[in-house]
């Protein structure tokens, strides 16, 4: 039963390892998580792979050896390296603060203009002809200045 624990163990961080630059493909760094995520993927067939030979082989006796323990050093690494790479992007890539600013805002002026529709009775028709017409801006005549003789 010892002889599965370290291919299970490297299985596992690899699988790890797999799940964490899947997920950052969906953050707002996701083009950099791409050729990590497939590394992964690859590292993780690697470990089912030798988890599966093994699960073949009648083996009585395990042996410390460094070959034993190359997939489970190299899942370790490549996890950390992933964790590292998730902090040194969050750290350097600045949050686009207008854009977050923007939604913030509208959420708010959206909230309030309800609670203030709520004040004044208003039904849901007349808020909705209300935001539609808000969202109709006059033109706005040009600018002329008056001819100076």
């Amino acid at each position: 039963m010892l002889v599965y624990i370290i291919p299970i163990t490297a299985l596992l961080l690899s699988f790890m390892s797999l799940l964490a630059s899947l997920r950052f493909i969906f953050s707002r760094q996701g083009l950099y998580w791409v050729f990590p995520a497939i590394i992964s993927l690859l590292l993780f067939f690697q470990n089912l792979d030798t988890l599966l030979v093994l699960g073949e082989a009648d083996i009585t006796v395990f042996e410390y050896t460094f070959r034993n323990f190359s997939p489970f050093i190299l899942s370790f690494l490549w996890y950390m390296m992933i964790i590292i790479f998730h902090y040194a992007l969050k750290k350097t890539i600045a949050e686009n603060r207008f854009e977050s600013d923007a939604r913030k805002n509208r959420a708010e002026a959206e909230y309030l203009m309800k609670i203030e529709m709520r004040k004044t009775g208003k039904s849901r028709r007349e808020r909705k002809k209300y935001i539609e017409n808000k969202a109709e801006v006059p033109d706005i005549p040009e600018y002329s200045s008056p001819d100076i003789d």
